[in-house]
């Protein structure tokens, strides 16, 4: 598409949006195949709604061609799913159609390839075969067939910009698809405009209002694993995140959140559950917990641990506290109880808190005093800070049943049909 060129009319989708019980409006998901789901299940969206991805659904994410794959299965399956051309999905064909060198390189530097990997691994076939105007004729003709403006007598839906000194039928292509200017200084439409491409600034990443009506959705999906909708009718914001903070060797935060109100659990380390590119990869703790928290009609849930150090063998932990490692878990700790000041705590790390003495100091905290005989357990002779101390006026809660050591159990060891009991936090901390 070249720069300058007038949009055709065939390009744009009018709606009514008396049509539709409800209009939900994502963008720039990238790949992140996984996040859609959760977000279509969080909305519960049904066959007389409508939703509006605003474009870039492929590139730069591991699960783009599973993307296009599910949205084309929905529609037919019934649902109402509009899709905007985005400037990634307008590089694709590009490249496709141009085969030109200087065209592929610049998606390549915008991480075309993961889109081709992603193709790869769904069809069996090559990288040849990508381009290939017949054996990857489903997304070519696909991507082909997304307008590029959907308008309707109260709201424009745009990928990039939208000019408002210009009617829908005169507006450029290229405008629309790769501007970034400041359009909605100037909006005199009488119309909301909706738009990605540019993402949001914010520090917690959520959606951006600007003046005249005008709402950026895109929340840099594909750097910070969350994405947001917003209802139009409604303006209900939703938002589905993955939290993740670590490495192989340590771990302090991993979550999926859809709200203000996830379950936090507090297990005693972390094994091999982790996020890799953007995709969660769980463990039978995790799984469980993720149960647990869908049973329990909570936003989610955030897996927290005593010890930060990564190991599936709880044998195999460091023989002494490791305090700097010990300090940045703190840390950790203390910015998602910031960030989830009403959320309910879940104590599920069962009696292998005695594997290392200082365990319990991590929970409890320590004071170096005459009442330890001696200090082999840590690194340096030191205060330990506790998770304690940042939990005051929590509810704190176990589940299955309390070990015969008098500790909470650890969650793989429950029945399913388990229910959350009020746990004495403060009882066990002195007995501890």
């Amino acid at each position: 598409m070249n720069r300058g060129t007038i949009i055709r009319k065939k390009q744009i989708k009018y709606i009514n949006e008396d049509d539709y019980n409800r209009i939900f409006v994502i963008s720039d998901l990238h790949g992140n195949y996984e996040l859609f789901l959760k977000f279509i299940k969080k909305v519960n969206l049904q066959k007389d709604d409508l939703l509006i991805n605003l474009g870039d659904s492929c590139d730069r994410g591991t699960q783009s061609y599973e993307l296009y794959l599910k949205y084309d299965e929905m529609i037919k399956e019934g649902y109402n799913i509009l899709h905007i051309l985005g400037n990634h999905e307008d590089m694709l064909l590009t490249a496709v159609y141009t085969l030109d060198y200087d065209r592929l390189e610049h998606w390549f530097r915008n991480s075309g390839e993961k889109t081709i990997e992603s193709f790869k691994k769904v069809t069996g076939l090559s990288v040849e075969d990508f381009f290939d105007l017949k054996k990857n004729k489903f997304l070519i003709d696909f991507l082909s067939s997304f307008s590029t403006l959907i308008v309707s007598d109260k709201t424009i839906f745009t990928h990039a910009a939208y000019n408002p000194d210009l009617l829908p039928e005169e507006q450029e292509e290229y405008f629309l698809i790769w501007n970034r200017e400041n359009f909605w200084d100037r909006n005199k439409t009488g119309k909301s405009i909706y738009f990605g491409h540019t993402p949001s600034k914010k520090e917690d990443h959520t959606i951006v209002y600007y003046p005249n009506n005008c709402t950026c959705i895109d929340l840099g999906t594909y750097r910070y694993n969350k994405m947001g909708g917003i209802e139009i009718k409604n303006k209900e914001e939703y938002y589905i995140e993955i939290l993740y903070q670590g490495d192989n060797k340590s771990r302090f935060v991993l979550g999926e959140v859809t709200g203000s109100n996830p379950l936090i659990c507090f297990g005693i380390n972390p094994s091999n559950a982790k996020l890799i590119d953007g995709r969660l990869q769980t463990d039978k703790t995790i799984e469980k917990i993720k149960s647990i928290a869908d049973m329990e009609n909570y936003d989610g849930w955030i897996m927290l641990n005593l010890y930060a150090q990564v190991t599936s063998k709880p044998n195999n932990l460091d023989r002494i506290l490791n305090n700097s490692l010990h300090s940045k878990n703190i840390d950790e700790i203390e910015k998602i109880l910031n960030r989830f000041p009403n959320s309910d705590i879940l104590a599920c790390w069962g009696n292998c808190i005695e594997k290392r003495m200082y365990l319990k100091y991590c929970l409890k905290g320590l004071k170096i005093n005459k009442s330890i005989n001696n200090y082999i357990f840590l690194d340096e002779i030191k205060d330990i800070k506790g998770i304690i101390s940042l939990t005051k006026g929590r509810e704190w809660f176990y589940r299955g049943m309390i070990t015969k050591k008098g500790h909470p159990n650890h969650q793989v060891r429950t029945k399913q049909s388990a229910k959350l009991e009020k746990f004495n936090i403060k009882k066990y901390i002195k007995n501890l």
